[in-house]
């Protein structure tokens, strides 16, 4: 007996603006609940510990971070789709997604604080050279992007770069125990958030309003 056929692929519709809304409001919520907190903590009264672990930009293992991961898993997600579709530069898009989920990597797994503890320099000072270096390194490839695509990446690049180097940078001489350094932490970080949502919404920009995933069902 034969077996039987098997059921059609199953269509994922990923709706463009719900998406991006959803991620959008998720990165202010996390930044203005940081900065509320600690500005309560710093001029009303101490906030508990374990309230705003769960909420500090600057820790590890809480929402932020999750989150933080997630908008940069999305994103290599993404592009490898796009690297199906585009022939020509396919391996450029894969090294793309490959570097995302690097940095997916990190934010979970903090390789960036392990080698601040094992060097006697700021990680941020060759974070500054490799991103240099990839930046020019990819220059022929946004060269062959549409225009706006091209400077809406380079838009995003700058705004992650500049919040996890830059601002990285000047606030390291700073007192961790202030509400000054809260706020430099959530600037830090909201740039890379809004980096990647940058990114994000530059990358599903290129399709209509919503994307297709076809999902094969075996």
């Amino acid at each position: 007996m034969n077996p039987p056929p098997s059921p059609p692929a199953s269509p994922l519709v990923v709706h463009r603006r719900a998406l991006l809304g959803v991620l959008l409001v998720g990165a202010g919520l996390l930044v203005a609940t940081h900065l509320v907190l600690y500005w309560i903590h710093y001029h009303v009264g101490e906030v508990p510990w374990l309230v705003r672990q769960l909420f500090d930009l600057d820790e590890e293992n809480n929402l932020p971070t999750w989150f933080s991961s997630f908008l940069l898993l999305l994103a290599a997600g993404f592009v490898h789709l796009t690297a199906e579709s585009e022939p020509r530069d396919r391996g450029w898009w894969r090294v793309l997604a490959a570097g995302f989920v690097v940095l997916s990597l990190d934010e979970v797994a903090g390789l960036h604080e392990t080698l601040n503890t094992a060097v006697s320099f700021n990680w941020a000072l060759p974070g500054a050279v490799v991103a240099l270096a990839a930046g020019v390194a990819f220059v022929p490839f946004l060269r062959r992007l549409e225009r706006p695509t091209a400077l809406l990446y380079l838009a995003a690049g700058a705004l992650y770069v500049g919040g996890a180097v830059g601002v990285e940078l000047l606030a390291a001489d700073m007192d961790v125990d202030t509400f000054a350094y809260a706020g430099a932490t959530a600037v830090e970080e909201g740039m890379e958030m809004f980096g990647a949502w940058l990114f994000l919404w530059a990358t599903l920009a290129r399709g209509a309003g919503r994307l297709r995933v076809e999902v094969a069902v075996d």
